[in-house]
């Protein structure tokens, strides 16, 4: 078990106190694998779940006490691996969690579902898709992620929201926003999709505007999510394109950033990616596009797309390294810094077995 002891504003440490003592209590020998910091737990884990420093036999299972942030480093740990990963949400964002249906901020009643898993053996298991990062920027080489890849606004807001330190909790990601459209202009990208899954969706030409030859504004506009981004096709079966956007996001699961509802439609366990595009929005049009995400309204609007495709590679795009324009943001996945453009996101089908109460 790992436990993040500063999550939930500092709840988890409590709760990783009281989910320890309930394993043991329902027979299970549980193994502390918590450490001074992140690097150290994971460094533990590894160990854990290649069958060193535990007993013969190896591990049961891996749970991690804490937010998404904690599932982050719990998936690098099991991914690829017969392990499965028991979750505990006591976080600010429980995003990853709350699309299980997991239990969220009630330690308690999660860790007694994680029991009830674990005794019902191979029913209390679910296989769910999990997305690997790769790029010659990331420090610590590819990395796994459980819910979204983050490299445009929202990776900036991201990055500032880390960097506050007050208020606490979703306010701060709040607060972020609101600084980082004041300075925002979009950027330029350049993406290769793999494996393109919705093709009529991704290729359609963009609704028409109003009669009279007005254009549309960046309000809400009908038709299928995706419609209007134009790809041109290319080698074996990719299809690219290049453009300046506001938001682009590789997302595994439907939800980041506490309840942000980025990819509405995408799931855990159709190996594919829901890559959302938002291109070249105004500074007022991002103001709108934005606080609607946490709706999922978003998706309707007109220069909102969402392709889904096995991976995605993003790229500066030809005008990112002009004078005058601001630097592309660091990616993000599951709200930790992940490193600079280019990266390349590809979706692997049931990578983790995570533990769920069987119904």
């Amino acid at each position: 078990m790992v436990v993040n002891p500063t999550a939930g504003k500092g709840r988890a440490a409590s709760a990783g106190t009281g989910v320890l003592a309930g394993l043991r209590r329902a027979g299970h020998h549980v193994v502390d694998l918590s450490g001074p910091d992140a690097d150290a737990a994971l460094a533990r884990a590894h160990d854990a779940v290649a069958g060193r420093g535990v007993p013969a036999g190896g591990v049961d299972a891996l749970v991690v006490v804490g937010g998404d942030g904690m599932v982050h480093l719990g998936v690098q740990a099991v991914a690829g691996t017969d392990v499965p990963l028991g979750i505990v949400p006591v976080g600010t964002g429980n995003d990853f969690a709350a699309t299980l249906g997991l239990p969220v901020r009630d330690p308690a009643a999660a860790g007694a579902a994680v029991c009830r898993a674990l005794d019902a053996g191979v029913a209390g298991r679910r296989p769910v898709d999990a997305a690997l990062a790769t790029g010659p920027g990331l420090p610590d080489g590819p990395r796994w992620v459980a819910g979204a890849v983050s490299a445009g606004l929202d990776a900036a807001v991201n990055a500032r929201a880390n960097r506050l330190r007050h208020p606490r909790g979703s306010a701060r990601y709040t607060i972020a926003a609101a600084l980082e459209l004041l300075h925002y202009r979009p950027w330029s990208y350049r993406l290769t999709f793999d494996g393109v899954a919705d093709p009529v969706a991704a290729v359609a030409p963009a609704p028409s505007g109003p009669p009279g030859g007005v254009p549309p504004r960046d309000g809400a506009r009908p038709g299928r999510a995706g419609a209007g981004l134009r790809l041109r096709p290319g080698p074996a079966g990719t299809a690219t394109w290049t453009g300046r956007a506001a938001l682009v996001t590789a997302a595994n699961g439907p939800q980041i950033g506490g309840g942000i509802r980025v990819a509405p439609a995408a799931s855990l366990d159709d190996g594919l990616l829901d890559v959302l595009v938002a291109t070249d929005l105004s500074r007022p049009g991002a103001a709108v596009v934005f606080p609607s995400m946490f709706t999922g309204g978003h998706v309707r609007r007109r220069k909102v797309h969402v392709v889904r495709a096995r991976a995605v590679t993003i790229e500066p795009g030809p005008d990112a390294w002009a004078a005058d324009e601001r630097a592309l943001p660091v990616a993000h996945a599951d709200g930790e810094r992940l490193g600079p453009l280019p990266l390349r996101v590809e979706a692997r089908a049931r990578a983790v077995q995570v533990l769920v109460e069987p119904r």
